[in-house]
């Protein structure tokens, strides 16, 4: 016998874990539905495993490692979509991994494939194969290409999922070309004023000290903020690597996490947009496992996780009670107060008419198209703000400087 760790909805649709004894995974995964458990995440215990299975498939290695390389998300949408077209083509799907394979040019993605289509070769299915790999394959993708093998419309689940991948990349890389030039026009300041102060100001500061006069107020400023920093520096800077981590620590807790993202979510011109984008994440997830065929209460579950703020995952907890309890999505998505009217009121009508996956899509696209056209529009105003401070600045210190030697100069 074996003993494996497991992740798995029970039958009311919490979150359990823990291990149990089974013969193989195969069997693990009967015993858990036998129980009627929805399995999320399974691999063999370390404890358990033989001296000699140390040395295991790539794919297992990859999955067991304390720190997994992770794929990018332009290489899974170019695999699923690869995948979709040749299983859509006739191949099975072992002979679709192994062409993938050959032609993958991810050594982390190879090693995992390797490892998926071992799986299937093995008897899995391939949503099985797939969710032992966390890493590269999240909820969203195990749940739906589980539905898409469950209702015999694999190699449809797999286009909608390349294109719902493709829409996030294709995002993230907007936002990324729009951060871009604000970025560097920062970091090119701050460098700029760093360099100011730990080599030039010092110089200046001994001709300072030569004249044997009393300098101007802003010069006097000047020597002190370069003392304190050349003091302090080192100090100061551990202290806010300090405090970011302890932050960041704090937020990975549920009272954390629920503080930050609400203080986030009123953070003016800011804060529009990022609940906007948590609402645009959560209806497209949503309506992606909805089409897909994945259980309404299931589909909640997953979409919780992906929305990656803790006060929208609050209301969809509630949300997914009350749809347990037998009510309709539209009220209980009301009463939260999280979500918008337009949001409530197009799940209604898809809710009526039977077409909620397009409903939901709509407004994930709209929100999607406020979102970026408000991201172009701050961001069109921040590069000439951050031109201006940066400009003041550096000018400030070079004048602070400068003054002594015109005084000097000019004989005041």
């Amino acid at each position: 016998m074996t003993e494996f760790r497991y992740t798995a909805l029970d039958p009311q649709g919490r979150e359990v874990s823990g291990t149990l004894q089974a013969e193989d995974r195969g069997g693990a995964v009967a015993r858990l539905k036998a129980q009627g458990m929805y399995p999320m995440g399974l691999e063999m215990a370390l404890a358990s495993a033989p001296v000699g299975d140390a040395v295991a498939s790539p794919g297992r290695s990859a999955s067991m490692s304390l720190f997994p390389k992770r794929v990018s998300g332009a290489d899974l949408s170019l695999f699923t979509r690869q995948l979709a077209s040749l299983f859509n083509a006739g191949l099975n799907m072992a002979r679709s991994l192994d062409t993938l394979i050959d032609h993958c040019e991810n050594p982390t993605l190879k090693s995992v494939l390797s490892s998926v289509r071992q799986g299937v070769q093995g008897g899995s299915t391939l949503w099985e194969s797939m969710g032992e790999h966390p890493h590269v394959f999240d909820e969203l993708y195990v749940s739906l290409v589980r539905a898409g093998e469950a209702s015999g419309q694999l190699g449809t689940v797999l286009e909608r999922l390349a294109d719902t991948l493709e829409v996030q990349e294709e995002q993230k890389s907007r936002i990324k070309s729009a951060l871009a030039y604000p970025t560097l026009l920062i970091v090119a300041g701050f460098s700029a004023v760093i360099f100011i102060l730990v080599f030039l100001v010092p110089r200046f500061s001994k001709i300072f000290k030569s004249l044997n006069r009393p300098l101007p107020v802003p010069t006097r400023i000047l020597l002190n903020v370069q003392s304190f920093v050349s003091q302090n520096g080192l100090w100061l800077l551990v202290g806010i690597v300090a405090v970011v981590a302890l932050i960041r620590m704090w937020g990975k807790t549920e009272t954390g996490g629920f503080f930050i993202d609400r203080m986030r979510m009123k953070v003016p011109l800011l804060g529009s947009l990022i609940h906007k984008d948590a609402i645009s994440r959560f209806c497209r997830t949503l309506a992606t496992l909805v089409k897909g065929g994945v259980p309404i209460l299931t589909s909640f579950e997953v979409a919780e996780r992906a929305v990656g703020n803790k006060v929208i995952e609050r209301a969809i907890v509630q949300v997914r009670d009350a749809v347990r309890g037998g009510e309709s999505l539209a009220g209980p998505l009301r009463a939260t107060s999280v979500f918008p009217g337009l949001v409530t009121n197009m799940i209604a009508v898809g809710e009526e008419t039977g077409n909620l996956d397009e409903m939901l899509n709509r407004v994930a696209d709209a929100y999607d198209a406020e979102v970026a056209n408000r991201m172009r529009q701050l961001i069109s105003l921040v590069e000439p703000v951050v031109i201006i401070v940066m400009g003041a600045i550096i000018g400030t210190i070079v004048l602070s400087m400068l003054i002594p030697v015109l005084e000097l100069s000019t004989g005041v």
